[in-house]
């Protein structure tokens, strides 16, 4: 390799760290390919793009001692480089800074408001067109070309491909698991492959599904006239002694805590 990449120079840990955890963070928010199917090793899609761009960005000696003006304009300085590589990552302010101040809060019981961090989650922000346009240069200067192509042999739910993509790459997917391999057709090649129609379409299909299944499940969960039921709670149950009926087993059985009901 005829240069150093930013990954062997420079990886903001504590700020991925910090944009993982928040990622993680609410089970509504998560970004969508993880409700495509359930999968044990999702890897954060925010240190996901980082481990990519940073494995095939140059150190900034590269841009110091290149013989490319423009990148030399633009990022005069280490610090400006690498403050434009968090900006990349979609990382527009301190989220470790705020993460200490939200356990500073907590202790305190203050309220930082909706969105302490001051900016949407990292995953959720897509290049610019400019930023596009410098990733390209960089990847010029570094490997004398701007198509590059990611290779993942054990791809599972798709991460490292999936953020690839996103910044214009080519990404090859490899996969053993046939779930692992179906989650990556779904995530990568079909939207691809059959564009925002296919989603229409998975709409679709998937009423006509949960139709049939609720039709089939009705005579199990029987309702009363007028009654609507929001859940059903499942137990384990073991035989009363004396009169043989099942008895539930629950730690608890509260429905709502709190002070609203």
């Amino acid at each position: 390799m005829p240069f150093t990449p930013l990954l062997a120079d420079y990886l903001p840990i504590e700020q991925l760290g910090a944009e993982s955890l928040r990622e993680r963070g609410a089970s509504s928010a998560l970004p969508p390919l993880y409700f495509l199917h359930v999968w044990w090793a999702r890897r954060p899609l925010t240190v996901s793009r980082a481990a990519v761009l940073a494995s095939l960005l140059p150190a900034y000696e590269a841009i110091a001692r290149g013989d490319d003006p423009a990148l030399r304009e633009a990022f005069p300085t280490r610090e400006a480089y690498h403050a434009w590589f968090l900006r990349l990552l979609g990382i527009f302010g301190d989220p470790a800074a705020t993460r200490r101040r939200l356990e500073e809060a907590k202790r305190t019981g203050k309220h930082l408001g909706a969105n302490p961090y001051g900016y949407p989650r990292a995953f959720t922000a897509n290049p610019t067109p400019e930023m596009l346009a410098t990733l390209r240069r960089l990847f010029r200067l570094a490997w004398g070309r701007e198509d590059l192509t990611v290779l993942d042999p054990f791809a599972g739910g798709g991460s490292i491909p999936l953020e690839a993509i996103r910044f214009g790459l080519e990404a090859l997917a490899n996969e053993l698991n046939p779930v692992a391999a179906v989650v990556l057709a779904a995530t990568l090649d079909y939207p691809a492959r059959y564009g925002p129609a296919l989603a229409a379409e998975i709409r679709r299909w998937g009423q006509v599904w949960a139709d049939r299944v609720r039709e089939r499940l009705a005579p199990f969960f029987p309702k009363a006239k007028g009654e609507n039921i929001f859940a059903y709670l499942w137990a384990r149950t073991v035989a009363c002694p004396r009169t043989g009926k099942p008895v539930p087993l629950s730690p608890n059985w509260w429905l709502s805590k709190g002070k609203t009901p």
